[in-house]
């Protein structure tokens, strides 16, 4: 085993866990259907999560190409992954056996919170991408900051500015970021 399979084998955990976690509460809200006040605006910032998590888990594979990692390479793809396990759990509200789940009060008063934290995916996305596109010439990554750069502005924007239109415009203008990375930008893996 090399040292990139042997990094990997941890992260493909805590990715794992972390999209059990999503969907886990995806089923559970599901299933207490009755019992849901649905909001589409939590919806989709679930939803982002899940993408992020599974676009940032493909895109490790381009470092496959990297010959040696030291501790700062391992610090590195380590925070990413915490960072994304963390937006994603921040996410899912507890579904309790009984009583109302109301997303819409999860979102107002949780919101700033699973948002900022997905900043903060994309922000350690854009040093990752710096990082392993510079140093270990992963070309694929400096062209990803194309739409990191966008996704940071955009995430602050609807942490920052609770106005009720930010908050409809900010999933749109970020599903289309994340339209043009999966068109454009994450290449076949090979």
């Amino acid at each position: 085993m090399g040292a990139f399979e042997h990094i990997v084998v941890l992260l493909s955990f805590v990715y794992a866990l972390a999209i059990a976690h999503v969907l886990t509460t995806a089923a559970r809200l599901i299933g207490a259907t009755g019992r849901v006040r649905f909001s589409w605006l939590h919806g989709y910032w679930m939803l982002n999560a899940l993408i992020v998590l599974v676009m940032d888990w493909i895109s490790y594979w381009d470092m496959h190409k990297v010959a040696g990692w030291s501790i700062a390479s391992i610090g590195l793809v380590l925070t990413q992954s915490f960072l994304d396990y963390m937006q994603a759990a921040l996410v899912c509200p507890e579904v309790p056996v009984e009583g109302t789940i109301d997303l819409p009060a999860f979102h107002r008063a949780r919101g700033r919170l699973y948002i900022g934290a997905f900043a903060a995916t994309a922000i350690m996305a854009l040093v990752d991408n710096l990082y392993f596109g510079g140093g270990f010439d992963i070309g694929e990554y400096l062209k990803q900051n194309r739409v990191v750069i966008p996704m940071i502005a955009i995430a602050l924007s609807a942490a920052i500015f609770r106005n009720r239109w930010v908050q409809r415009i900010a999933p749109v203008l970020m599903l289309t970021v994340w339209i043009t990375y999966v068109i454009a930008l994450q290449d076949t893996l090979n």
